[in-house]
């Protein structure tokens, strides 16, 4: 119907217009792409592009956990397509692929992997972006941040309630999330990453906590009753302190009125005093907070539960690093979180994404441009597209992990240290990074991106019409982001002229950040408490 449509409309545009028409249709992915065929099958005067956004036979592949990319030029293809039940749709995939006039893919990483499964190079890459417009906070998006995290730390107070025994204050919350494609999205990296993340902070000896979440919608029978009894109970506790409290502030100014300071006996009565032991107590609990905010089915089989089972992640008092695997996409609907997805990234410190899979990349794209840092590999197109574009993609709160050319264990032990190494970071250098990662959002906008898709059309164009004169759309090439030089947060000299000028290394936060600063700038050098900070 689509070949039909576009076949009647360069029958018609003839009609309007005086010079002769020239038309060019864009057909992402197999499933569209059956219009270019039939397109080009009826001999139609209009110029094809065909763009995949992931090779259907990669995916098959990546997830039957095979050394993918190691062995592009190995594999029997047609062979593979045929144990896999999907030969019919990887013709359909490769004839789309060499029947268009122009082929493109979202990223180098992927048109690797066409030219060797769909045996046809890109003719141009056409990366992803995003409508930034839409995330843009201008200077918001801290506020928003603190907001968002207020949000998040009420649900933590209500899984963990009896075992808060760590501080909100210190707390960083992490998260992946995606279509639940276990090894393809790097899930086994992240909790294993997270197990030794654990063992580090233990030996340490920090105060700090991480809390990771792991958002991928799985089969479930209901929401955990612990989980939903947890947000009950901390909420009767809030409603019963905030009644206790109008009543306190009644009492306070009847005796205030009077011309003294209240008593403590007058403030909090004893049935006041009762109602709080009992919420106490309603709180209290021998069991560990669960894993899970839902029933999974099939939780022995569950990929993510057994990964946990076997790191030893059950959310113990000792352990440095809870985790929380949410199997449902976030909802404001959603009885638990009562937040979206955008909301909820916002009040996240660290995206972590360590795909093995991952032709473009979306979720480390959108926590860039709402100003979140991530964590990417060197297999995604988003993780390369950085690369190539930004100097020192880490001081911009962009980590790449290497798991194209090291193997696995290496790329764990790279994962869980750079985890380490932001868990380290102070509330102010976080702040700074973020505000790094927030200018990123210009590198992902359509309005940038879209001369890639230009090109692409007047690529086509010119090899159909080769009369037609087209001027060439540049690419994004001519964005560079270097290394970014920081400046000390306030000038030396402005110090001595303030009326009692602190001693020096009496504000550890600022020292600590003055050193780093001053190391970007190549004034000092060595590191701060055992641990290189310059740039993150």
């Amino acid at each position: 119907m689509v070949a039909k449509f576009i076949e009647e409309f360069r029958s018609e545009v003839v009609n309007f217009s005086d010079a002769k028409p020239r038309v060019c249709a864009h057909f992402h992915e197999w499933l569209a792409g059956v219009g270019l065929v039939m397109l080009r099958m009826r001999n139609i005067d209009v110029a094809t592009i065909f763009t995949t956004h992931a090779t259907l036979l990669g995916r098959f592949l990546c997830a039957g956990a095979v050394d993918f990319y190691n062995n592009l030029d190995k594999f029997d293809i047609d062979g593979e397509a045929g144990k896999r039940g999907i030969y019919h749709r990887y013709c359909m995939e490769r004839c789309c692929a060499h029947l268009a006039h122009t082929f493109t893919t979202v990223s180098e990483i992927t048109g690797v992997e066409a030219e060797h499964l769909l045996k046809r190079k890109p003719d141009i890459i056409t990366p992803n972006g995003l409508n930034v417009k839409k995330f843009a906070a201008l200077h918001e998006f801290q506020n928003l941040h603190a907001l968002s995290k207020e949000r998040i730390n009420d649900f933590i107070r209500g899984h963990f309630y009896g075992f808060m025994d760590f501080d909100l204050d210190k707390t960083l919350y992490f998260f992946i999330a995606g279509r639940y494609e276990f090894g393809n999205k790097g899930a086994d990296l992240y909790i294993e990453a997270l197990a030794r993340l654990n063992h580090y902070m233990k030996a340490s000896g920090t105060d700090k906590t991480v809390i990771a979440f792991i958002i991928f919608p799985a089969k479930t029978n209901n929401f955990n009753i612990e989980s939903l009894r947890g947000q009950a109970i901390t909420k009767a506790l809030r409603d019963t302190i905030h009644d206790i409290q109008a009543k306190i502030g009644k009492r306070m100014y009847e005796v205030c009125l009077t011309g003294r300071l209240p008593e403590a006996s007058e403030l909090l009565l004893k049935e006041e005093t009762v109602r709080l032991k009992r919420c106490i107590y309603a709180a209290q609990r021998e069991t560990l907070p669960p894993i899970t905010t839902h029933n999974v089915c099939d939780d022995h089989t569950d990929p993510v539960l057994n990964a946990l089972r076997r790191c030893h992640l059950f959310n113990d008092t000792h352990d440095r690093v809870k985790v929380i695997f949410h199997p449902e996409f976030l909802s404001v609907s959603n009885p638990l979180f009562g937040m979206d997805y955008e909301e909820f990234v916002r009040g996240c410190h660290l995206g972590v994404f360590p795909s093995y899979y991952e032709p473009w990349g979306y979720t480390p794209a959108e926590c860039t441009v709402m100003g979140i840092p991530s964590v990417t590999t060197n297999l995604s197109g988003f993780g390369c597209f950085m690369a190539e574009h930004i100097a020192d993609p880490m001081s911009y709160g962009i980590y790449i992990i290497d798991r194209r050319y090291i193997g696995l264990e290496e790329s764990v032990r790279q994962l869980a240290q750079n985890l380490f190494e932001f868990v380290q970071l102070n509330r102010r250098q976080r702040i700074i990074q973020r505000n790094r990662t927030e200018r990123l959002s210009e590198l992902l906008d359509w309005r940038i991106l879209g001369s890639y898709y230009r090109q692409a059309r007047q690529h086509a164009l010119r090899l159909v019409y080769p009369e037609l004169a087209v001027e060439e759309a540049a690419g994004a090439g001519r964005l560079n982001y270097p290394r970014p030089l920081s400046e000390p947060p306030s000038p030396t000299s402005s110090r001595a002229t303030t009326p009692a000028p602190s001693e020096h290394g009496s504000d550890d936060e600022d020292s600590i950040d003055s050193e780093a600063e001053l190391e970007e700038l190549g004034v000092g050098g060595g590191s701060v408490n055992g641990s290189t900070t310059s740039s993150r």
